[in-house]
């Protein structure tokens, strides 16, 4: 429900606090003039929260998802949005030699009877970060190789539009029937945040002797050569499952192709007076060599330049359809009076206030605390941590600080005010303080087509990406989303007013 609060401050106390206020900035003026002039106002406090809110949805472009801390993989069907499908291409390597792990320092006569060099099994670990959907429905993780013609390139920028690299024909592995569970296991003892994690085994031979072939064969502990990146062109991971399953998320950092190899040695066991009775000790077991998809440098532990990027695919469904292409449109009044945001397509609110200029007709006004508050409905799904407002162009672009695009963004906000505001669960919205940039749009100092409303999961990069500070995409490819009911968008507006 809606009010208005009016205080009639013509002959109270607050009256002479203001006169007191402009005496002193006017000293040299009669006192009695000034109090005649200030009794003869107006003055009130006001609150409203009926401002006219005109809602969108646009479709922003230039999605980038290269180099992104989840790859993401599955499908789910939004209620609203419609069917969102992602598979994701990255690298796996080590950016040196990847050596044996087998120490045999402090022991005696060693001789090896089976060196480490034959590969046992291959295995792809990744802990889950994230997810959206139903996670109840069961998905086929499958696991292949990218076709030599069709490299990731890691100086390139990929977006969620990107065309789909090339794949060998063979199945490298598959797990099947999964039911997967993102959720912290304490029991977890790698991974991100100790998530549990899924198996993918190896199983095509083709591949495992492809690996087996790495070796650097001048270097008797060297399973992996220098030479594995080039030759190794990159993976896809992908599912099969109904459209009502769910998108998850693995986490970059954490996924490791485990290389399982056997070995065995014997070694002499001395006793202390290096006597006959010294015994022969035979080692026969199995080790695991890791190679990762974000690897570190062994020398300086910095992550290592290497291309990842997940492919977006939307099928939306009514209204939503009509968004197609980069600026589309569609206002709340032909989508049953909802909006949304989407990180991972792109979608973001556009709030215009037609009726803001109303508040100063016929009288003087000064803000003096101004909130825009936005209330998810209700749902299943996650939604964003944060949003964040942008200054909006005429045709639904944000607002940068050059005329070709390239530049900052423009965030809706001043050195006293943030332009994001996070999710409140006790609240169930967002909250915003927006009262410097609305009094100077009301002062004429700012022109403004609207805000847009965005997730703030913003992705940067030393590749040449555009990020907050520059660069070209919006969001980076999360899989939250929110809908709002665009009647329940508020701007309220606390002001004093001197009528004319």
């Amino acid at each position: 429900m809606t009010f208005t609060q009016r205080w009639q401050v013509r002959k109270t106390s607050f009256a002479i606090l203001l006169l007191t206020f402009f005496a002193t900035l006017t000293a040299c003026d009669d006192p009695q003039e000034i109090g005649s002039e200030v009794f003869v106002q107006d003055i009130g406090l006001l609150y409203t929260d009926t401002l006219t809110v005109d809602a969108s949805t646009v479709l922003l472009d230039s999605i980038v998802t290269s180099g992104t801390e989840s790859l993401l993989v599955g499908r789910y069907t939004d209620p609203v949005l419609g069917l969102v499908e992602a598979n994701s291409y990255f690298q796996i390597s080590n950016p040196d030699t990847l050596k044996s792990l087998v120490d045999t320092n402090g022991r005696k006569d060693v001789k090896w009877i089976k060196f480490p060099t034959k590969v046992d099994s291959i295995r792809f670990v990744l802990p889950y970060n994230l997810y959206q959907g139903d996670t109840l429905q069961t998905q086929t993780f499958k696991v292949f190789q990218l076709a030599d013609n069709s490299p990731l390139d890691y100086t390139k920028i990929y977006y969620s539009n990107s065309v789909s690299p090339l794949l060998k024909n063979n199945l490298l592995g598959q797990n099947q029937n999964v039911k997967v569970r993102p959720i912290k296991n304490r029991n977890i003892l790698s991974g991100s945040g100790r998530f549990d994690t899924l198996s993918i085994k190896i199983t095509d031979p083709t591949f495992i002797n492809f690996i087996v072939s790495q070796r650097d064969s001048k270097k008797e502990d060297a399973l992996i050569g220098t030479g594995f990146r080039n030759a190794m062109r990159g993976m896809a991971l992908s599912t099969e499952s109904n459209k009502n399953a769910a998108i998850v998320g693995f986490s970059s950092f954490g996924s490791i192709m485990k290389i399982y190899y056997s070995y065995k040695y014997t070694y002499t066991l001395r006793n202390k007076a290096n006597t006959a009775d010294s015994i022969r000790i035979t080692v026969d077991t199995t080790k695991a060599n890791d190679l990762r998809v974000l690897p570190f440098s062994r020398t300086t532990g910095i992550p290592e330049n290497v291309a990842r990027f997940n492919k977006i695919t939307t099928t939306r469904g009514g209204a939503f359809s009509k968004l197609s292409k980069p600026t589309d449109a569609i206002k709340s009044s032909q989508s049953n009076n909802e909006v949304a945001v989407q990180e991972c397509a792109g979608l973001a609110l556009n709030l215009k206030f037609p009726t803001l200029a109303k508040l100063k007709e016929r009288r003087d006004i000064a803000i003096n605390k101004a909130e825009l508050v936005l209330e998810p409905k209700s749902s299943a799904y996650t939604v964003p941590q944060d949003l964040v407002l942008i200054e909006s162009t005429k045709d639904n672009r944000p607002v940068r600080s050059t005329a070709t695009g390239e530049g900052s963004l423009l965030f809706v906000s001043t050195p006293f005010e943030s332009p994001a505001a996070s999710y409140l669960a006790k609240s169930q919205n967002y909250t915003f303080n927006v009262t410097s940039s609305l009094q100077n749009i009301l002062a004429g100092k700012n022109k403004t087509n609207g805000w847009i409303v965005s997730p703030t999961t913003f992705t940067t990069s030393s590749q040449g990406q555009r990020g907050v500070a520059s660069g070209k995409n919006i969001v980076s490819p999360n899989i939250d989303r929110a809908i709002f009911d665009a009647k329940n968008i508020k701007l309220k507006v606390y002001y004093t007013y001197v009528a004319k």
